[in-house]
């Protein structure tokens, strides 16, 4: 008997790419959708497709999340995928070929194409790359924070290169290719605020010129990387600038000056 995939997706609030990613799924028996809290039309988009199960869990954080996905798959392996993101055929039946074809490895992973303004970020600050995405649902599990990291059998995956696989590099995951400065603008808010949660809450502090440093070293380094890719370049190289600062900003506020709204449950800088 062929072995099968659960495909684990995490949605909040996802109706704007959704459907263009289950289409890409149809092949796959289980799709395994944990959603954070929607309250636009992702449930009702996700329960059309026959191969989906919807979970409900209000969002415990990123790592949290991403292994309750593990728990509620009911195959042996798991391919990890984002709301925004499509998979080619060609990926989707060399998956089914390296799991049923007495794999060695516990992880793989596997190149996704970047887009960003409708061109291919085809080198540096996040360019199309490798990432973990395939592998043993009883082995593997998430870890650290937002920007999570893998174990294998509760061991680091950088300790365990033996164990670490690579699909072809001509079969990829595809991010959303509108993908656009207007989508960015509307994340940005709910992933500065994590991200500087999670640091402040871990005990970072900043002062004020650190702030204004991490914005100009940052546009400096990352256009040195960038600087190939011309105009799209200079705006990867701004905006990630702007959402590091924003991220030190934050944590400046909420250790320098602590402002709360008068429920006092509440921090009000964004709104």
């Amino acid at each position: 008997m062929s072995k099968k995939v659960s495909v684990l997706i995490l949605t909040q609030n996802s109706e704007s790419s959704l459907k263009r990613c289950l289409d890409s799924l149809s092949s796959f028996d289980e799709v395994v959708i944990v959603d954070g809290g929607s309250t636009d039309r992702t449930i009702e988009i996700a329960k059309t497709y026959s191969n989906v199960v919807v979970h409900n869990s209000p969002w415990p954080g990123f790592i949290a999340q991403r292994n309750i996905s593990i728990d509620k798959a009911t195959h042996e392996w798991c391919f990890m995928m984002d709301s925004d993101e499509k998979l080619t055929k060609e990926l989707a039946d060399e998956i089914y070929s390296v799991i049923n074809n007495n794999p060695d490895k516990v992880l793989y992973n596997i190149c996704r194409t970047e887009y960003y303004l409708g061109k291919e970020v085809s080198s540096g600050h996040g360019k199309s790359w490798w990432q973990e995405r395939l592998f043993l649902k009883d082995r593997v599990r998430y870890t650290g924070g937002n920007h999570h990291e893998h174990l294998i059998d509760g061991r680091p995956v950088h300790e365990q290169s033996d164990k670490v696989g690579f699909i072809n590099r001509d079969f990829r995951v595809l991010h959303d290719d509108t993908y656009s400065m207007e989508d960015w603008v509307k994340k940005i808010p709910r992933f500065t605020l994590l991200v500087a949660n999670e640091k402040f809450e871990k005990g970072k502090r900043v002062g004020a010129l650190e702030v204004l440093a991490t914005l100009y070293w940052t546009f400096f380094h990352i256009f040195k990387k960038s600087w190939r890719l011309g105009k799209l370049g200079f705006v990867i190289s701004a905006q990630t600038a702007l959402f590091r600062a924003l991220i030190k900003l934050i944590i400046y506020e909420k250790s320098q000056i602590g402002f709360k709204n008068d429920s006092g449950s509440k921090d009000t800088y964004l709104g």
